[in-house]
């Protein structure tokens, strides 16, 4: 059974039909409760109809996606894609988008063609989140901190990982703090499994509402976590237990 305040959400829905199947798969055993879906991806429309066939419809979010796949819309000149209109990979990554207006107007049109092509087959996003987090990006927060707004919906957080780098750990606490003043965090908490695991072991409170972040895949019939290269339905169900018994010794 799931807590409300915990959110496994598995990333890249539609990616194609390797992660399609092990996210199905995830919410059939009960190990994860909300999905983000990539709409401009191969697996998508594969995705939408197992989400109808397997009753999670009302558990989808949006994963905006700037850097893989084919826009949707023509993004010339932002240096975001190719001729052909295809992402360059990490392209987004390049903080000169900050200084070009028509760039952040394509960008915003981009993006609200992405939502409005999930809008058209059926599905009413949870909350927003980013393929590789760019819209944690400083560049990048006031479009989609912008479009949230719009749509009146929740946008994830960025991690409380700490990194190595301290200036980016800075940069995310104030970033977390700055989408709670305007109250457009999905949850008040975010990280990955092993983020939850050492908070749990700390014995802190669990007032705050969780988000984890997971990859699902399929390599030889298990399932792993594709940023982790591990197995990731034992991980899951030793945390669940750890969370529930932790929520049961809070009661």
């Amino acid at each position: 059974m799931f807590d409300s305040k915990l959110i496994i959400n598995a990333d890249d829905f539609g990616y194609n039909s390797n992660i399609n199947a092990a996210i199905v798969s995830c919410f059939q055993k009960s190990l994860i409760n909300s999905t983000t879906i990539m709409v401009n991806m191969e697996g998508f429309e594969e995705a939408v109809k197992l989400a109808d066939k397997y009753g999670f419809k009302d558990k989808i979010g949006i994963h905006l996606n700037l850097t893989e796949g084919k826009s949707l819309t023509n993004l010339s000149g932002t240096s975001l894609v190719d001729e052909k209109g295809y992402y360059i990979m990490k392209s987004a990554f390049n903080p000169r988008l900050l200084f070009s207006s028509k760039s952040k107007k394509k960008i915003k049109a981009e993006i609200r063609a992405q939502y409005n092509k999930l809008l058209s087959f059926g599905i009413e996003p949870t909350h927003i989140d980013s393929h590789q987090h760019v819209h944690t990006f400083p560049w990048l927060v006031p479009i989609f901190l912008e479009f949230a707004k719009e749509v009146n919906l929740k946008l994830r957080i960025t991690s409380f990982v700490k990194r190595k780098n301290f200036f980016i750990t800075i940069y995310h606490t104030f970033l977390n703090m700055y989408y709670k003043k305007k109250n457009v965090h999905f949850t008040d908490k975010f990280g990955n499994v092993n983020y939850l695991m050492e908070y749990l072991h700390k014995k802190r409170n669990l007032n705050p509402v969780f988000e984890i972040m997971v990859h699902p895949d399929y390599k030889e019939n298990l399932i792993i976590d594709t940023w982790y290269k591990k197995g990731l339905e034992e991980r899951l169900i030793n945390l669940k237990e750890l969370y529930n018994m932790k929520i049961l010794n809070t009661q």
